[in-house]
Order: structure tokens, then sequence, then C-alpha cells
């Protein structure tokens, strides 16, 4: 979970074998597990703002808020997602770098780190690291 500037909530969900989601949290609202899941529908019941889909799962781990952007770390995704808001478009980040379990925005910069050493990643030499990475303003 992460919350922007204003307290706006967003969390971030595995799906059941693919759907992952990422969610805009509003109390009392209803965001349908296990009834529904990705893009599916059902009266009062909230869909994700984005969804890994049927056939994908991000397997997403830590979540941070910036300028309206939210950097989702993903272990099955092997990646740094990151989430325009303003755009309603996503992205990967950060690529190659193996399983990323968590991520930090501080001083204009996206931390992040690898977890390829918890026995499901694939080694690479000098895992597990902290990642600092400038963001574009």
């Amino acid at each position: 979970m992460t919350w922007s500037l204003d307290g706006t909530m967003y969390a971030s969900e595995h799906g059941d074998n693919a759907n992952d989601e990422v969610n805009l949290i509003e109390a009392g609202q209803n965001y349908g597990w296990p009834v529904i899941e990705g893009r599916e529908e059902r009266e009062n019941m909230i869909s994700p703002l984005f969804t890994s889909g049927n056939e994908a799962t991000w397997a997403p781990s830590g979540m941070a808020y910036d300028n309206e952007k939210l950097y989702v770390a993903a272990l099955r995704g092997s990646a740094v997602l990151e989430f325009d808001l303003e755009k309603n478009e996503y992205r990967e980040l950060v690529t190659d770098l193996g399983r990323i379990r968590d991520i930090y925005v501080g001083d204009e910069n996206l931390y992040f780190i690898s977890n390829n050493l918890d026995g499901r990643g694939i080694e690479k030499e000098n895992d597990d690291k902290l990642y600092r990475m400038p963001l574009s303003r």
C-alpha cells in the first residue's frame, strides 16, 4: 500500500493465478475478491485501475507514490512497474535485475531492492542489491 500527498490510498494485490491488480482504495468499497478479479465487473464491486490480465502475473510486492505515478515492485514480473495515473497507462521501468521486492521514493530518487536469493529467483553474481535511480520530473 501507499498514499499520495493528499491521503489517497492505493494498494497492489495478487490475483488467484493472474489478474494482479492496482487499486484506488476508498472506505467502504468492495473490491470483489474472491467473486471478481481483473477486469471482471459486478454490481457494487470495484474493478482495479490496472491489471496484469488473464495471462500474466506481476506478483506485486512493495509500492510507492510520487508525482501522479505509482511504482510497484514485481517479483514474478521481474521489473519495477511505473503506473501513470494521469495517462492511465503503465510500463516496465526497470527490467533484467530479477525479482524486485520493495520500492521507496525519496530525495528525487527511486530506491528498490532485488530479491533473487530467496529460493525463487535466478541467482546472479552480487545479488541481492539496493539500487538508486533518479526520477525524471
